[in-house]
């Protein structure tokens, strides 16, 4: 039995479903056939310097990248390094202070495979009244006790030759940033460091910044992401997928205001122009000075080891050498994946 030739006109319907379904399906292929690797990263802060992250989530680069990211706030080490090392979350994002301590007691097998920050990105607010470091002397400047705002503020004494306790007196305090600046408003101390955006509540309240810690280029390995070595040696190619997509990220948040602004929204929920204007530029500064490419840094980790921990709790210090607790080989492979730097 002969089929009857299909029509001109059926034949048209054909090819043109044919066309609509191989210009369409790729663009859903990615999510209905790939699987999509599942990533659990705790963020450690709300603060705008976890931007980048919630920047790659946002406009879907971990997807683009074949990962579903899971962004969870842990505040504490006491909660996100039990969950590092229970693989309850795979990526620890920040918690400089704590990785580095880690490193120096030596008691934990984790890897840093990137870091997003160089230097310390404080600020010193003051009264009106202060308008240079020397003028600090006789006064008090409030800090939280072994906190990164008390190691900040020493280093700053000590590098305008100020003796502490002495030239100047440490007001210990407790209790976070606003409820600190009502006792500085109070009169109770005269200065205290503060993390980013925080100083913009500050200015509102009649305070002024005196010292940019980024300008004084004092070491921080401040953003790290850590994993642990059982996670890294199963997972390379979901860690080289994930700091593409983090590498990208960067690039993003330095080229695409709109894309950057989005994302300090979403981590502060706060959509001030002033505040975005202000963060927005003091991140780029940090992603400028590691030319978007944030390898692990060494000297940051053990500025922070010999300079902070050294100090404050000298008796964890078993080690001093960060190198075999990094691994950049993850960020160079992204960095190549992506062509950075290349014309």
């Amino acid at each position: 039995m002969k089929h009857p030739r299909p029509t001109s006109l059926a034949i048209f319907v054909r090819v043109s479903v044919l066309f609509v379904f191989c210009v369409q399906f790729p663009l859903h292929a990615r999510a209905q056939l790939t699987k999509l690797t599942q990533l659990n990263l705790a963020y450690a802060s709300t603060t705008t310097n976890f931007s980048i992250a919630w920047l790659a989530k946002l406009e879907n680069i971990f997807r683009k990248h074949n990962l579903d990211v899971e962004l969870i706030l842990m505040q504490g080490p006491s909660t996100y390094l039990p969950a590092l090392l229970s693989n309850n979350i795979q990526v620890l994002y920040g918690g400089g202070t704590a990785v580095s301590r880690t490193i120096a007691a030596a008691d934990a097998p984790i890897v840093v495979i990137g870091t997003e920050t160089r230097y310390v990105p404080q600020r010193l607010m003051v009264a009106p009244s202060i308008k240079t470091v020397a003028d600090l002397k006789g006064k008090k400047i409030g800090v939280s006790r072994a906190g990164l705002d008390e190691y900040a503020t020493l280093y700053l004494l000590e590098k305008y030759n100020l003796v502490p306790n002495k030239d100047v007196a440490l007001f210990y305090t407790t209790g976070g940033t606003l409820a600190r600046a009502a006792q500085m408003k109070q009169g109770l101390f005269d200065a205290m460091t503060v993390s980013p955006p925080n100083e913009i509540e500050l200015e509102k309240l009649g305070f002024r910044e005196l010292v940019n810690f980024f300008d004084l280029r004092m070491g921080y390995a401040g953003i790290p992401y850590t994993v642990t070595r059982d996670f890294r040696d199963k997972n390379p190619r979901v860690l080289t997928d994930f700091m593409t997509a983090i590498v990208e990220a960067i690039q993003v948040y330095r080229t695409n205001r709109e894309a950057a602004y989005r994302a300090i929204v979403r981590i502060t929920r706060q959509n001030d122009p002033n505040l975005l204007e202000k963060t927005h530029k003091n991140n780029l500064a940090q992603y400028d000075a590691i030319q978007g490419q944030p390898f692990p840094w060494q000297e940051g980790i053990e500025s922070m080891i010999n300079g902070f921990h050294a100090r404050f709790t000298p008796a964890i210090v078993k080690n001093r050498d960060a190198r075999p607790y990094l691994d950049p080989t993850f960020v160079q492979k992204a960095v190549e994946r992506l062509a950075i730097g290349k014309k």
